[in-house]
C-alpha cells in the first residue's frame, strides 16, 4: 500500500509502472495498492507511507468467528488457478458459482483456514457469502464501484466525502437519461430508474433534478450500452457486469463522477423476469453518492445483486455517514384542492375535515386517520408557474416527499384530461398536449393513506 499526499495523477501511476510496480486498485484518500518487488525504488514519489496490510486488515468484522463459507477476493492480477492453489493449501475448498465476479473465489473453510488465506500477498479480503451464493442460486453481480485510477476493493465503506464535502450535509444533484434499454419501453425505465433514485432521497437529504445535459456539474449522466462506451471499463455482453459507476469528485473529475452505466447486452426487466432495471440501478445510485459495497448479504450495497424493494438499515446507516438523514416530514401549508375549491375544512381545526351531512358539526376527533399529513410537493421544470411556448406539448418534472410513502403523482390539464406521471419521489410526466390559448395543468402527489397535496402551472400556447 503507497499512500499519498494527495490524490495521484496519471504521470505518477506510469512512472510507477516504469519502475515495476503496478496498480491493482485505488484505495481512498490517496492511495494505491501495488504489486511490486521489494526491490522497486520509491524514492522521490512523494510517499507518506508505505506498507503492507496484515491478515486481520482482510478479514471482514461481519464473518462470523467460526466461518463456514465466504468469499475471497483476490487481487486482479492473480490468476484464477494461483487463486484455487492458495485456497487449497489452507486445507479449504473452492466452490464453483457461475455468477462469482473476477477474482472471486466463493470458499468452505473455517476460521483457520480463513486467518490462513489472508495471511497470502495476493488475497485482497475475506467477507461473509450470501445464501444464494452457498446454494449455487443465480445471481447477478457488481464488479466493484470505479476511478479513474482503478476499481476500488471491496473493504471500503466510501469514498470521499460524498457531493455535500465534509461532514453530513445536504446537496442538490442532477440527473440525465441517455439511451435506456433497447428491449424495453423508455418509459417504463425511466421510471424504475427515477424510483431507485428516489428511495435514496427519502433517507437522507438529497434532491434530483433534471439536468440540461450530460456533462452539467454535479450531473448522473445515466445510459445504456455496449461493449466499448467511452470509458476503460467496457462491457462483457450478456452475463458478467451489468453495470458500473464512477464515485462522486474527488476521486473522478467532474465530466464523469457519478455517472451510472448499464450493460445494454443484458435480459433488463422491469415486471418480475429477467435483471430488474430497478434493484440494479438502487444499487448503483449507492455508489454514484459515495457509498462502496457492504459485507453483509441482504443489503442493497451487498456486491451480489437480488431483487430488492427498498433500502436496509444498514445502506440508510450507512450513507448517512456521508449525508444528512431527512428529518420527519411536518405538515405543510397546502392550499385547496382546485378540482374542489368550494369545499372548506373546519377553521376550528385545519386537520379535521367538517362533517359532510352536517357543516357545523366537525368530525369525531376520537377517530382520526393514522396518517393526516398530505406529501410535499415541488414543480422543477418548469422553473415558473407561467409559461408562454410555441411548442404542441409540454413535459414537467419534479420532487415529492411524505413522513410515510408517496403512492402516485399525477397531472391534470383544463379539460380534465389526467395520467399518471413516472416515478414518485422523483417525478416526471410524458409530453402533456397543449391546445392553442391557455392551459391550466395542475400536479397532485397522492400518499399511501390517500393524503394529497397539489401545484399548478399556466402555460400559454400560441399559434405558430
Amino acid at each position: 500500500m503507497l499512500q499519498f499526499a494527495d490524490n495521484p495523477q496519471c504521470p505518477l501511476v506510469l512512472e510507477l509502472k516504469n519502475r515495476g510496480a503496478d496498480v491493482v486498485a485505488y484505495v481512498p484518500d490517496c492511495g494505491l495498492m501495488v504489486a511490486a518487488d521489494a526491490s522497486v525504488n520509491l524514492d522521490g514519489l512523494g510517499l507518506v507511507d508505505a506498507f503492507t496490510l496484515s491478515p486481520d486488515d482482510k478479514l471482514s468484522a461481519a464473518l462470523d468467528r467460526e466461518p463456514t463459507t465466504f468469499v475471497v477476493q483476490f487481487h486482479p492480477d492473480v490468476t484464477l488457478g494461483e487463486a484455487y492453489n492458495i485456497v487449497w493449501n489452507c486445507q479449504a475448498v473452492p466452490h464453483y458459482h457461475p455468477d462469482l465476479v473476477p477474482n472471486d473465489v466463493l470458499v468452505e473453510g473455517g476460521a483457520t483456514a480463513a486467518e490462513c488465506i489472508a495471511g497470502w500477498d495476493e488475497v485482497a479480503y475475506l467477507y461473509p457469502a450470501a445464501p444464494e451464493l452457498v446454494a449455487g442460486t443465480r445471481l447477478a453481480s457488481c464488479a466493484g464501484p470505479v476511478t479513474t485510477y482503478g476499481r476500488v476493493g471491496q473493504y471500503i465503506a466510501s469514498v470521499g466525502d460524498g457531493w455535500d464535502g465534509p461532514g453530513q450535509g445536504s446537496a442538490d444533484l442532477g440527473y440525465y437519461l441517455g439511451s435506456t434499454a433497447s428491449q424495453l419501453p423508455r418509459t417504463a425505465v425511466q421510471q424504475e430508474l427515477l424510483r431507485a433514485l428516489g428511495e435514496w432521497t427519502k433517507c437522507i437529504q438529497i434532491q434530483f433534478a433534471p439536468a440540461s445535459g450530460p456533462t452539467a456539474p454535479r450531473t448522473l449522466n445515466i445510459f445504456f450500452a455496449r461493449g466499448v462506451h467511452g470509458d476503460n471499463y467496457p462491457f462483457d455482453g450478456p452475463g458478467g457486469v451489468l453495470a458500473h459507476t464512477f464515485y462522486p469528485a474527488p476521486p473522478n473529475p467532474e465530466s464523469i463522477a457519478g455517472d451510472i452505466h448499464f450493460d445494454d447486452d443484458e435480459n433488463w426487466s422491469t415486471s418480475g423476469s429477467g435483471v430488474d432495471v430497478f434493484s440494479v440501478a438502487l444499487h448503483e445510485a449507492g455508489h454514484a453518492l459515495g457509498l462502496g459495497h457492504s459485507d453483509q448479504p441482504g443489503d442493497v450495497m451487498y456486491p451480489y445483486y437480488k431483487r430488492v424493494t427498498g433500502l436496509t438499515a444498514n445502506d440508510v446507516a450507512a450513507v448517512r455517514e456521508l449525508y444528512a438523514a431527512r428529518a420527519q416530514t411536518t405538515t405543510p401549508s397546502t392550499p385547496a384542492d382546485p378540482a374542489n375549491p368550494t369545499t372548506p375544512t373546519n377553521p376550528t381545526n385545519p386537520t379535521t375535515p367538517a362533517n359532510p351531512t352536517n357543516p357545523t358539526t366537525p368530525s369525531n376527533p376520537t377517530t382520526p386517520s393514522s396518517d393526516t399529513v398530505p406529501p410535499q410537493l415541488r414543480i422543477q421544470v418548469p422553473g415558473s408557474t407561467t409559461v408562454l411556448t410555441y411548442e404542441s406539448s409540454i413535459s414537467m418534472s419534479g420532487t415529492a416527499w411524505d413522513n410515510v410513502a408517496v403512492a402516485k403523482v399525477t397531472w391534470t390539464d383544463s379539460l380534465g384530461d389526467s395520467a399518471v406521471a413516472a416515478g414518485t419521489t422523483l417525478w416526471q410526466t410524458g409530453p402533456i398536449p397543449l391546445r392553442v390559448g391557455t392551459n391550466r395543468l395542475t400536479i397532485r402527489a397522492y400518499d399511501t393513506s390517500g393524503n394529497m397535496s397539489w401545484r399548478s402551472v399556466t402555460v400559454t400556447r400560441n399559434a405558430k
